[in-house]
């Protein structure tokens, strides 16, 4: 059983691989992101469809009005008054004012005819206005105040006690929209958080393994053959690890089986009096692989 030195993650080395970790888990964002985005959209489409026909549906609702409506309207108190001419009508023949006559009436020029005509000046019909007479017509009386209901001061509180609550309904479709568009962008971003914190975990727990096999591979080459510690808890590539560390117990049991090889080879020689550089050069040896095992 391989020992365990009981290594737990810390966040100051949460990414190990930067570059393998890093793409992984702003794909995973970006991706977020774009759904959310979409989903935000069609929600928000939707809210503001409904947030529209309610609010229109509030605006639509009558209140009771604070005093009646009258059951004619009234009209304009010099309608009965008799309207002058707008114009002088030339072609009626009719005779000519008191004390005056017809020749008088188209010898004379009147200033006022050049708005109506667009004959010559020599042939413009002229008036004469030798007296004229003022009646004054008294215009009818106002028609009389309508009375206030007994019960008008209710009716003011309650005409303005729906207004307020028309505005209140409309406030709070407005205040109801934007909370929606709030918890949208709000859940957009914790799930960014939450899906970055865990792809970073996730990605860890591929990327520790490795980066241990890594470390190993690279003391192998410098000839150092170390004891390999377990993974940690939740660690991933368990299969591969195990596969590895095999190999590195075979790895190191052929060492140990070319040291007593060796240790052999220099008990033999020293007994059969060889060569002292022979028997130096293989001590080396051995000793550099035992350390190699240490």
């Amino acid at each position: 059983m391989a020992p365990n030195r009981g290594y737990k993650r810390s966040w100051k080395n949460l990414l190990i691989n930067k570059r393998y970790q890093l793409r992984f888990t702003l794909f995973m964002v970006g991706l977020s992101a774009v759904l959310m985005t979409v989903l935000g959209w069609w929600v928000m489409r939707t809210v503001n469809e409904s947030t529209g026909v309610a609010t229109a549906a509030a605006r639509g609702t009558e209140c009771k009005a604070v005093v009646d409506p009258p059951e004619k309207p009234v009209g304009d108190e010099n309608d009965d008054l008799p309207k002058p001419p707008m114009r002088l009508d030339e072609g009626s023949g009719s005779a000519a004012p008191k004390g005056g006559s017809a020749a008088d009436t188209n010898g004379s020029a009147d200033t006022g005819s050049n708005a109506v005509t667009d004959e010559p000046p020599e042939h413009r019909p002229n008036v004469q206005i030798v007296e004229s007479t003022m009646t004054l017509v008294k215009p009818p009386p106002p028609p009389p105040k309508p009375a206030l209901p007994p019960d008008f001061h209710q009716r003011i509180v309650d005409h303005w006690t729906c207004r307020l609550a028309i505005m209140g309904r409309i406030d709070e479709l407005d205040l109801g929209r934007t909370r929606i568009l709030w918890v949208l962008i709000g859940s957009g971003i914790v799930l960014a958080l939450g899906l970055g914190i865990y792809g970073i975990k996730t990605t860890h727990k591929v990327a520790g393994p490795l980066f241990k096999v890594r470390l190993y591979f690279a003391k192998m080459k410098d000839g150092r053959l170390d004891k390999i510690y377990n993974l940690r808890k939740g660690d991933q590539l368990v299969e591969f690890y195990e596969h590895f560390k095999a190999a590195h117990a075979g790895v190191v049991q052929l060492e140990r089986d070319d040291i007593a090889q060796l240790r052999a080879l220099i008990d033999a020689a020293r007994a059969s009096g060889g060569d002292p550089k022979v028997i130096a050069e293989l001590e080396a040896l051995c000793t550099r692989k035992e350390k190699a095992l240490e």
